[in-house]
């Protein structure tokens, strides 16, 4: 959405909604969060060369009256949230890091009946990895603040008299690993008895080749289909350009986040993923 549309709409919900709220003093209701959370996904997308990347993080920020019309079941609505932006983002071919996380908060700074949502991704710094040349898109209001870059690693200071380091006196600095998920994906298709695979980091490839880690001895499966992998610790599934696409819970997506009960369809064969307890 442009700017100028954006303005028009704000007007537009001063113009009826405010005054609604101060002469009828109504509860906000938990759709209407649901909706900020989607025009907040929309407006901060970021478009790569064949990708369209959404944030993965939201805070709605409300004032303590209408806070507290919510915080006896808060857990439980900012995960129904979380799973109606999910299913948004994927019916939209959006690309998330990580499954959504939502936050309510209670703030003097946001008028009774308001509803300010802050998105941001996951870890900028994985984004910007995962797709260079990112060119933003008009959305609606300003950017939400990032998070802090991590510091940089202490340095030395030069030693007297101009003389060069000893090697073995040059610190090491080890970065931090992100713990891999673990997971059972569930194989049932045409022509073979069902079988569990277990997933505990690394790469998994699918698909009809003989050279894959996972065969599927399915026709309407490429022969190179897609891969599972992990990043940023979350459970990743790719689609490898397959002819038939690859769907998961009903959805055609191109790379997507997956949880425990998701499930993958390639072709005739669904691949269902189940924690690795």
């Amino acid at each position: 959405m442009t700017r100028p549309l954006v303005a028009i709409e704000r007007f537009f919900e001063r113009l009826f909604e405010r005054p609604a709220t101060r002469l009828f003093n109504p509860r906000l209701q938990p759709v209407q969060l649901q909706r900020r959370l989607e025009r907040a996904m929309e407006s901060e997308r970021r478009i790569s060369h064949d990708r369209t990347y959404v944030p993965d993080r939201y805070r709605i920020a409300l004032n303590p009256r209408d806070f507290g019309h919510f915080e006896g079941y808060r857990s439980t609505l900012e995960s129904d949230l979380s799973e109606a932006l999910l299913k948004r983002a994927r019916q939209r071919g959006y690309t998330l890091l990580a499954r959504p996380r939502i936050w309510l908060e209670p703030t003097d700074e946001v008028r009774a009946g308001d509803i300010t949502v802050l998105a941001d991704v996951l870890d900028p710094a994985a984004l910007t990895a995962a797709a260079s040349g990112l060119r933003r898109v008009e959305g609606d209001g300003p950017r939400p603040p990032r998070s802090p870059e991590p510091p940089l690693p202490p340095t030395r200071a030069a030693p007297p008299s101009g003389r060069p380091f000893e090697s073995n006196a040059t610190l090491a600095y080890q970065v931090p690993a992100n713990a891999a998920p673990a997971a059972i994906i569930e194989i049932a298709g045409p022509g073979m008895a069902p079988q569990r695979v277990a997933f505990r980091g690394g790469t998994l490839r699918v698909g009809r080749g003989p050279e894959n880690d996972i065969v599927l001895s399915d026709e309407r499966v490429s022969r190179q289909h897609g891969t599972f992998t992990t990043r940023q610790g979350a459970f990743i599934y790719t689609d490898g350009g397959s002819t038939n696409g690859s769907f998961v819970n009903g959805s055609l997506i191109s790379e997507i986040a997956l949880g425990s009960g998701d499930v993958v369809r390639l072709g005739s064969t669904t691949l269902t993923i189940h924690p690795d307890r």
